[in-house]
Parts: C-alpha cells; sequence; structure tokens
C-alpha cells in the first residue's frame, strides 16, 4: 500500500506537468543514484517508497524496522550536523595546533608543564593516537546499546566538554595550586579530552551519512568531500583565534582555552535542536564485541577458519553476520594503505612544530598557527577536486579507483615531507652562515600539500569505510578507518621518535630544543628521511595490481551483502 500511494506522486506530477516530465524521462531514469527530486520518484522502485510527502524515500533494515528519508538531507538535517563537526574540529584543532608548545613552555616562562621538546611531542602524538582509537568505544555504544545520536550527545556533554574546561583551568596561574598541576593536564589530555573527541568521531560522519538512502550515492560522495571541508573550516578558524590569544602567554592562555569550551557547548546545542530531523538507525548489537568474539573463535579451530563459525558448518553465527564479518576484516587491512600518507600529516602536530618553534616568526603567524596552511589547503583543494576535477573526470567516464586516490594523496605526503627536509636543511645552512634564522613561512609548502593530499587520501578513506562497511557495521567501519588515520599512524611515529630520540639532542644533550642555536646542533632531518621512505613505499604499493584487486575484492563482496539483503 505504501508503494502504490508514493507511486502515486509521481503520476499526479505526470499528468500535471508532462512536457516537462518528457523532457527529464530519459536521465531521471538513468539517475537513479543520485534521487533528489519527486521527477525521479516515478522511476523509484515501490519497495523504496514510504508514501509520505516530506520523506517520501524508505529502507528496513534487518531487524524489521522502517526509516524514511527526505529529497534533500543537505539543508532539512544534515547541516546541523555539518555545523557541530565544525564547532568540535574548532574546539579540538584549537587545542592540538597549541598543545606541543603549550606544553614545552613557548607561551610563558613562568607558568607551564616544562616538558622537554620530545616529550611535548610524544604527549601530543600520543593524545591524539588515543582519540583516534576511542572510535572502537564509541562505535561498540553506539551500535550495541544507546545509537549514534545519543552517544554524541552524551559524550561531548559528559566527557569531551569537562575535559576542555580542565584544559582551560590548568592555564589560569596559580589557580589550582601553587605549582603547575601536571597531574591534571594529563588526566585532561590524556583521558577526558582524547576519549570524548574520540567516542563521537565514529558517530558524526556516520549519522551524517546515514542521512542519505541508498539512491543518493552520488550525494553522499558530496557529502563526504563537505563533511571534510567543515572539518577544516573548524580547524581554520580555532587554528587562527586560539594560536592568536595564546602568543600574549598567562593568563591569555586560560581564555584562549575557553573559546573551546564555548564552542563545543553552542555546537552540542544547534546538534540538539536537530534532533527531530534525523534518521536515527536503532541499535542492533554490538557487532564489534560479537566479531571479535567471531574471530577469537575461529583461533581455536585448526587450521583457523570463519567458514567454519557458520552454523551450517557447526558453529555458532548466521551465514550473513560471517560474511560481514570477513568484509570488517578484509576493510582492517585495505586501512593499512592510508597509514604511511597519515604518519606525514601527523606531524604538522608534532615535529613540524618543533622545526617552525626555531624559525622566525610572520608578524603574529608563529609554528603554531602554520596548521591554518594545511586548511586553508584542503578548502581549495576540496572545492576545486570536488566541484570540478571529479566532475571533469566523471563526464568522460573516467572513476578513480580508491587505490589511486590512495597513491595521489601519499604522493603529496611525499612531496611534503620532502620539502620539510630541505627546509631542515635551510636551518641548518642559515645558522652556520649568518648565525641568524629562516621564516617560519617556508613551512607553508608542506602544509599546503599535505592538505591536498587529504582530499584524495583522507576524505577518500571514509567514503571507502563507509561504503564497504556493511548495514549495522558503519560505526564499526569508521572506527577502524579512524584507527588508522590517527590511531595506528601516531603510535608508529611515536615509537619511530623515541627510537629516533638522539636525532633530537643538541651538542651537550639537551632534549629541550627551544633555541635555535639547539636546534641547529640536532639532526631532525634524519628522522624525516625515514618518514620519506615509508611514504615513498606508500605511494608505491597502491598502484600495485594486487592491491587494486583486493579493494576490488572487498567491493563486490559488500556488494553482494548488501544485495542479499534487499
Amino acid at each position: 500500500m505504501m508503494g502504490e500511494s508514493s507511486g502515486h506522486l509521481g503520476k499526479v506530477y505526470a499528468e500535471s506537468n508532462p512536457g516537462e516530465l518528457e523532457e527529464n524521462r530519459s536521465s531521471d531514469a538513468k539517475d537513479l543514484e543520485n534521487v533528489h527530486h519527486e521527477e525521479q520518484l516515478a522511476y523509484v522502485d515501490p519497495k523504496y517508497l514510504s508514501g509520505d510527502p516530506n520523506r517520501p524515500l524508505k529502507t528496513v533494515d534487518n531487524s524489521g524496522n522502517v526509516y524514511t528519508y527526505v529529497l534533500n538531507p543537505f539543508t532539512y538535517c544534515v547541516f546541523f550536523i555539518l555545523i557541530l563537526e565544525a564547532l568540535e574540529r574548532l574546539s579540538y584543532y584549537g587545542v592540538s595546533y597549541t598543545q606541543t608548545s603549550y606544553l614545552s613552555g613557548h607561551y610563558s616562562d613562568t607558568w607551564s608543564a616544562g616538558f622537554s621538546s620530545v616529550e611535548s611531542a610524544s604527549l601530543t602524538q600520543t593524545s591524539t593516537a588515543i582519540a583516534y582509537t576511542a572510535p572502537f568505544l564509541g562505535a561498540i555504544i553506539a551500535d550495541g546499546f544507546i545509537g549514534t545520536y545519543w552517544t554524541i550527545a552524551i559524550f561531548t556533554g559528559l566527557v569531551y566538554i569537562p575535559g576542555l574546561l580542565l584544559i582551560a583551568l590548568t592555564a589560569y596561574p596559580f589557580l589550582l595550586g601553587d605549582t603547575f598541576p601536571t597531574t591534571l593536564i594529563r588526566v585532561a589530555l590524556m583521558v577526558l579530552y582524547p576519549l570524548g573527541a574520540g567516542c563521537i568521531k565514529s558517530c558524526v560522519n556516520v549519522l551524517g551519512a546515514q542521512q542519505f538512502h541508498p539512491l543518493q550515492k552520488l550525494a553522499l560522495e558530496q557529502y563526504y568531500v563537505q563533511f571534510y571541508m567543515f572539518i577544516n573550516i573548524g580547524a581554520l578558524v580555532g587554528g587562527i583565534a586560539i594560536p592568536i590569544m595564546c602568543q600574549q602567554g598567562d593568563e591569555f592562555v586560560f581564555y584562549a582555552y575557553l573559546i573551546p569550551v564555548v564552542c563545543l557547548s553552542v555546537g552540542l546545542a544547534i546538534f540538539v535542536l536537530g534532533s527531530g530531523r534525523y534518521v536515527k538507525p536503532k541499535p542492533q548489537g554490538s557487532v564489534i564485541l560479537e566479531s571479535v568474539g567471531a574471530a577469537c573463535r575461529s583461533l581455536t579451530v585448526c587450521p583457523p577458519s570463519l567458514e567454519r563459525m557458520k552454523l551450517s558448518n557447526g558453529g555458532r553465527y548466521e551465514e550473513a553476520f560471517v560474511e560481514k564479518v570477513k568484509v570488517m576484516g578484509a576493510l582492517f587491512l585495505l586501512m593499512l594503505y592510508i597509514v604511511p600518507f597519515n604518519m606525514i600529516y601527523g606531524q604538522m602536530l608534532s615535529v613540524f612544530i618543533i622545526q617552525g618553534n626555531n624559525m622566525l616568526p610572520a608578524g603574529f603567524i608563529d609554528a603554531s598557527m602554520m596548521q591554518n596552511f594545511d586548511a586553508i589547503s584542503v578548502l581549495i583543494s576540496g572545492w576545486l577536486i570536488g566541484g570540478y576535477f571529479y566532475p571533469f573526470l566523471a563526464k568522460r567516464g573516467i572513476h578513480l579507483h580508491m587505490m589511486t586516490k590512495f597513491a595521489i594523496g601519499t604522493g603529496f605526503g611525499v612531496a611534503a615531507i620532502l620539502c620539510a627536509i630541505i627546509v631542515d636543511y635551510q636551518i641548518h645552512s642559515e645558522y652556520e652562515k649568518t648565525g641568524g634564522q629562516i621564516s617560519v613561512m617556508w613551512q607553508i609548502f608542506s602544509f599546503m600539500l599535505v592538505g591536498t593530499g587529504e582530499i584524495f587520501a583522507i576524505s577518500s578513506a571514509y567514503e571507502a569505510a563507509f561504503n564497504l562497511s556493511p548495514d549495522g557495521f558503519k560505526s564499526f567501519g569508521s572506527a577502524i578507518n579512524l584507527f588508522f588515520l590517527g590511531g595506528i599512524a601516531n603510535y608508529i611515529s611515536t615509537g619511530i621518535l623515541n627510537a629516533c630520540s638522539s636525532f633530537f639532542l643538541s651538542a651537550s644533550g639537551d632534549d629541550n630544543l627551544d633555541t635555535i642555536e639547539k636546534y641547529s646542533e640536532s639532526q631532525v632531518y634524519k628522522y624525516m628521511w625515514i618518514l620519506f621512505g615509508i611514504a615513498v613505499a606508500g605511494v608505491i604499493v597502491p598502484m600495485l595490481p594486487w592491491s587494486r584487486q583486493f579493494y576490488s575484492f572487498i567491493e563486490r563482496k559488500s556488494a553482494r551483502i548488501a544485495q542479499a539483503q534487499q
């Protein structure tokens, strides 16, 4: 009955607008991956029609729950989610961009944690790694217990915002004691702040994507480009306002860190205002825990085999579930391809800061503000690539393979770290010749190149994780993507950084490279050469035939699962 009612919408339109409908009939019939206006409803399979003129599209999940969708989710509900993402990223990057400088005492000689350069960089990378590992916890809670919407609302209000407030309070001189509260700043930066950011990270992009019907795939691709652009709008604003205030030192650092508290609170309020508009898929059990359980049990048989976990083979799991677990296992391996680029990306918050702190500021632009050029690059590149480059290729029947996108993105990462190496040699050369410093603006090339690479590598990884993950596993897929994006990449980088700590020592063995004299005696460029080699491998491997075949295999397997559920 619902299908007949929705089909009637198309008939009424045809009778009242015969000329216009006839003109668009051919293109509409072929464009059912981008259903966004009423004329197309006449060609939609009745099983996807709800009969509701306001929310005419529908899907039914594995549990029989029916969800209805609007034709233009961007303006109807996704905008609320994107605003939250922008303000959350403003808050996150406003803190992370200044974290290394704050911990090492760059903003104040009298009130700081007083950590060394390597210790500050390591803590920053570890905090980032935790933030990108926590999405697994967020996904478990969202998929298994309270859903993506409530996971976002609860962790933002009860964990994330309190963590940001604690960071701000530690920055006010003598407010919490006569000495700097190093224990509290560690709790804030290693527990509340990264857990809050991470647990909602796997849910925000998924909730946005869940507002699109399967017949809106092209709009979904545009969503991920826009989602990443909103990330960088927030990063750009936070990366300008907060470092400028931190530069004033002392209590101004406190006021700077109050900005994230206020902005995220506003973002949460806006997000909640849109509550009634969202498609809110119901939790269907923690697929992460079930998947881990199935994988562990498969190791108890000889030889280890997921196939033997199926009911038909004497196991305890449904056939469809085991097939989905196989896809997620393959996705886990697939995300290894973006690790080399993300290792370069992670240096912007750590080693590039150490390097930049030993260069001459350009007016109010110091090392902690250079990440803004990454955000600017993402916005410009996202606009050009999403608005012109991809459509240009699409009109000619060219669709870049996902592995090609990964390789291109990592190629920009190679160029970025090479520029950083050249800058490091130039720092040494200038000091040896004149005893002076070069401008921090020389770092702009590295940051701009990383920004362009992000559009190809990171935004594509978001898209791949969502598209390849079966229904009910979307948050799990997002968590895997984020884990490799900022978790694994930063764990590896931190390990290499600590193993190469001798490269970050002055001639006297001082590990706090807070002056150009000390930095000129270090060998930071050797650490960068190691990253360069890893990144080069990250360009070559995705272009190998078997890598492309591996992705295509996962894509086909995921498509078969989706088709079987219809």
